[in-house]
């Protein structure tokens, strides 16, 4: 079987490939980040790869492997995905790690770096496949959501302190500023939320996970749209403990000869789920449910840490939500094994 791996490094208006064969780059090449250039540039790599195997005459195959960029990589997938390519998608941090000590740095040398990347680390790499459109649809919306919401605080978290330092006449002046402009970002935000909700009802699948999630206590809606968008629905991960690490909430040790340390999470997560874990954990240990009376006893009668005890409540969470889901039942607090007899 003769391998082709392609190293694609990605940016706004271009992006840098490197064919490699065996040991050998055949063709590096920049290329307009536009559909047209991108097509050209697949036509120009199958025709060099046919015209290897036709001398060779042996089985062959050709595979794209690009860094993670977000909407900057949709035309290059969308290209690849039409003419039926396999592709990967990788963490630019994970590449990064794997290359050891470098020196220098530019988008040729990235581009050769992605593609010894695939094909070094081939074995461990699954195919990307596109999601479906109301699933791409449904992120757009969460992350136009998201930066509303950030807006709107950062026009609204300084109010009490306004009231405290500002003089009255001022404090009135920025209020009037800010009213009419928080106003519409409720609106939108609003409108948004309303749009993602029909998309949600108009998927089975999805809207079946969007109730199953938001019966696990501390789970609302917000989380529950974050938790669907990130996971592609649920798919993205084989296990509960994968998604806690993606998520920042599974403690992990660290040992060398003698020296034990403490576990304790890695810095390496998806932030903004982890926030949105934190705030669903405030609430749930708030409230009546199981989860608030597990904090209670780790902080009573274990005498955790209460932060500590509250990184269990939001793993726990996860753990809870994905077996939910995986066994499409929604969340009971009086659940119980059956066992066959």
């Amino acid at each position: 079987m003769l391998k082709f791996t392609i190293g694609a490094d990605i940016s706004k208006d271009k992006i840098n490939f490197a064919l490699r064969f065996l040991n050998d780059y055949l063709l590096e090449k920049e290329v307009e980040n536009t559909t047209s250039a991108l097509n050209k540039f697949i036509k120009e790599v199958q025709s060099i790869v046919k015209s290897i195997v036709k001398e060779k005459k042996a089985k062959y195959s050709v595979e794209f492997i690009m860094e993670h960029t977000g909407i900057y990589g949709n035309l290059l997938i969308e290209c690849l995905a039409g003419q039926k390519m396999t592709m990967f998608v990788v963490a630019g941090l994970e590449i990064k790690n794997s290359t050891g000590i470098s020196r220098g740095k530019n988008d040729k040398i990235d581009a050769q770096r992605i593609a010894d990347y695939g094909v070094r680390f081939a074995d461990k790499l699954k195919p990307y496949t596109l999601c479906d459109q109301t699933l791409t649809a449904l992120k757009a919306l969460n992350t136009k959501r998201a930066q509303l919401v950030r807006i709107k605080a950062q026009l609204t978290q300084a109010n009490d302190d306004n009231k405290k330092f500002i003089g009255k006449e001022t404090q009135k002046t920025l209020e009037q500023i800010n009213k009419p402009v928080v106003t519409e970002l409720d609106k939108a935000i609003e409108k948004i939320e309303a749009q993602m909700l029909e998309l949600i009802k108009s998927d089975a699948s999805i809207y079946e996970n969007y109730k199953i999630a938001q019966s696990v206590p501390g789970v609302g809606k917000v989380i529950a749209v974050a938790f669907i968008c990130a996971t592609n629905n649920f798919t993205k991960f084989a296990s509960a403990k994968a998604l806690g690490s993606y998520c920042g909430v599974v403690p992990f040790g660290k040992e060398s000869g003698r020296y034990k340390g403490k576990d304790k999470v890695s810095p390496i997560a998806n932030k903004a789920l982890k926030t949105l874990l934190h705030l669903g954990a405030v609430a749930s240990i708030s409230g009546k449910n199981p989860f608030a009376v597990y904090y209670q006893r780790k902080v009573a009668v274990d005498k955790k840490n209460k932060m500590l005890a509250l990184n269990n409540v939001r793993n726990k969470i996860v753990k809870t939500m994905f077996a939910c889901i995986k066994n499409k039942t929604k969340y009971t607090a009086d659940y119980s094994f059956s066992f066959a007899a």
